[in-house]
């Protein structure tokens, strides 16, 4: 293994969050100019603390990103991307049972089936980027050479789907907000925030967020929010909201949540005129109820609910 592997596997805890996105890392990399890896989970024989699709990326010259086995096949894995990128090839090998490596345990005791591409990615990785920029799933098969193909439909049930990042439309002011988006940033979500508040507005721009300034007659776009989205109002000033849920549940937004208590979310009823999609279709009060008060409490309360809702 390359001392820049082992420098890397040490240190990317803390210098890299988890990447939703593969594919799109590794446009930025072949922006760059550099030479790229993929190792693809396609086989389980058991169980696998990640799905078949799991991924990992790397570059010719040892930076890595992505998580295939939760940590205990790792370090073999890379080794071997490296090579086959370093040979221009593409292959499958087995991990843990069954496999030709029995250094390599694993302690679920299954098999992983991955699959090693070495040859250059540039093509395929600009298929993905191309759905994704037009916010459509990436469906990605493999060939009998081992290779990989794209397209905008599953043409088997083989084909491992990757959907575009998911983001999160989010709107309020004040600590609730910035609480969420702290959480959220940390989660790696792409966040979209609207505020009417001047200093909530900065800190989300000192933060590195896309933050748009609205007041109460702000107009919304309900082609904006996309199927791979979430739509999240956090205001305390109810009247805020009205316009956003309205363009909401005439969306194909995946999750529509709104703060406020049971007799708050009645009344919303009242303003709100039914759209493409029912009033019911707006989660409130927000969020899964774990006893939540606070501001951090009441955003992990809001973002465990959305991860539910994509899992189902």
């Amino acid at each position: 293994m390359s001392n820049n592997i082992v420098h890397l596997y040490e240190t990317r805890f803390d210098e890299l969050m988890f990447e939703h996105n593969i594919f799109a890392r590794l446009t930025e990399w072949h922006a760059q100019g550099h030479k790229t890896g993929l190792a693809t989970l396609i086989g389980i024989d058991g169980s696998s603390p990640r799905p078949i699709g799991a991924q990992i990326a790397l570059t010719e010259d040892g930076r890595y990103i992505g998580n295939i086995s939760s940590g205990c096949a790792e370090e073999a894995i890379i080794a071997e991307l490296q090579i086959a990128v370093t040979e221009k090839r593409n292959h499958v090998t087995r991990y843990g049972k069954d496999s030709p490596y029995l250094d390599v345990v694993l302690p679920c005791g299954s098999g992983l089936d991955i699959l090693f591409n070495g040859a250059d990615l540039t093509h395929i990785t600009a298929q993905v980027s191309a759905l994704h920029m037009a916010r459509q799933t990436a469906f990605v098969a493999v060939q009998p050479d081992n290779s990989l193909a794209v397209s905008a439909t599953a043409d088997s049930d083989k084909a491992m789907a990757y959907t575009p990042e998911y983001r999160l439309h989010i709107f309020g002011a004040g600590l609730q907000l910035i609480s969420f988006a702290e959480l959220a940033q940390a989660m790696n979500y792409q966040i979209i925030a609207h505020s009417n508040d001047e200093a909530s507005l900065t800190r989300l721009g000192e933060m590195g967020i896309e933050a748009q300034p609205m007041t109460h007659q702000s107009k919304f776009d309900s082609a904006d929010f996309d199927a791979f989205s979430a739509v999240i109002t956090l205001f305390h000033e109810h009247e805020m909201e009205t316009a956003i849920l309205q363009a909401a549940l005439d969306s194909q937004a995946h999750y529509i949540g709104a703060l406020g208590s049971r007799k708050t979310h009645e009344q919303r009823r009242d303003l709100l005129q039914t759209g493409t999609r029912p009033f019911e279709d707006i989660i409130g009060p927000v969020g899964l109820d774990i006893g939540a008060t606070d501001p951090s409490e009441i955003a992990l309360s809001i973002l465990a609910q959305i991860v539910e809702k994509r899992h189902r």
